[in-house]
């Protein structure tokens, strides 16, 4: 199995930090135009981000923060909205269903999970289990607890 579209987002971001020029966007080109997704370099993608299906159809806007250790399934769109300039912010721990739309300057809290063509123009509680069109509060999720400090 052979590099997937996180391994062509993160070597490109390697390089462009590096002061690379011209590769970061060609290894951006090229991951997009293998897996049919979109993962502008100047989002930010977190530890341990994950993509169902290897990604395919996902779209990640310049500009969004996706926490660490989140999922997103197949055909999700993060990005701006016309009305409303902005873009996501994801925390930790979140999961985005397939075809969900996040869009415009929302923040969805950590361990939040997203339904399945959901779309979300509104901030997202930590722990809330959300769907529909708009999106709506289903349910809230018991966090767990904060690690604790030494």
């Amino acid at each position: 199995m052979g590099p997937n579209a996180l391994s062509f987002y993160r070597t490109a971001r390697r390089l462009r930090a590096a002061g690379v020029p011209l590769l970061p966007q060609v290894l951006s080109t090229l991951g997009e135009r293998l897996h049919q997704t979109r993962l502008d370099l100047r989002a930010q993608l977190g530890e341990g981000v994950e993509l169902g299906y290897g990604g395919i159809g996902v779209v990640v806007a310049p500009g969004v923060h996706v926490g660490p250790r989140t999922f997103l399934c197949q055909n999700v769109t993060l990005g701006e909205r016309p009305d409303a300039p902005g873009v996501p912010r994801l925390g930790a721990d979140v999961m985005v269903g397939a075809g969900a739309m996040v869009l415009g300057p929302v923040t969805v809290g950590d361990h939040a999970e997203i339904g399945a063509n959901a779309v979300v123009t509104e901030d997202v509680p930590p722990g809330a289990v959300v769907a529909g069109v708009p999106a709506r509060i289903l349910r809230r999720k018991p966090l767990p607890p904060a690690p604790a400090t030494v």
